[in-house]
Formats: C-alpha cells, structure tokens, sequence
C-alpha cells in the first residue's frame, strides 16, 4: 500500500480538524508549522493552532516534501513562511517566520534546510 502525499492540488478538502467542539477542514498550504504534542500534532494556520490526533511521522509523510521541512524532532514547517534562520552559538538555529513567531531548528536539519531556503 502506498502512501498519499497530502498536497493541496491532489487533496483539495485538506483535513479535518475540531476545535472548541466545531470543525474545520484545513488545506495543506494554510499551514504554517506543525508541532508535535503528545499524541497530537499542532496545525499552525493562520495564527491559530489546531490539535490533530495523529503523530508528526505520519503527517509529515503525507505533506508535500517541496513545500514542508522537518526542521526539529517535535516541529515541521511550511517553507514558504521562512522569513529568516538565525544561527545560535551551540550549531542549532531558530527560524523567524514571516508572523513573527519563531521555531527551533536543531542542528541536525540546519544544513538542509539552508539549502532549501537559498
């Protein structure tokens, strides 16, 4: 059995998410960053987050590996929302994104994704 990649021209109705007992359908270029939590993942859209039940494995072998970049163990981003990699002193990164939010990037996905923002 293979695997879809989760990409907004092939999966047009994104995912189904809830919150605060209401429903939304996410598409898979809205999301900015997700973030692992437990036995949840995070959906950063538009400023707001949205617990999906699933773990950050599975959803990031279903995005678009043109347009999403696992940058950190617990964190993945939209590549396209990198305003600016700021390097720190220890090797690891903290990306700015074009909201003024920040994430982690571990050291060990630095250089990759240096490349693909270059």
């Amino acid at each position: 059995m293979t695997r879809r990649r989760w990409n907004p021209s092939s999966d047009r109705n994104g995912s189904l998410v809830r919150k605060l007992g209401r429903e939304f359908l996410v598409a898979a270029n809205d999301i900015e960053s997700l973030q692992a939590s437990g036995n949840y993942v995070n959906l950063r859209v538009r400023g707001r987050d949205y617990p999906l039940r699933s773990t950050i494995a599975a959803l990031e072998a279903r995005l678009d590996p043109g347009r999403f970049q696992r940058v950190h163990r617990s964190h993945i981003v939209n590549l396209d929302h990198v305003a600016m990699i700021e390097p720190l002193d220890t090797g690891d990164a903290r990306l700015h994104l074009k909201d003024g939010s920040t994430l982690p990037c571990s050291r060990r996905y630095r250089a990759t994704l240096r490349e693909r923002v270059e």
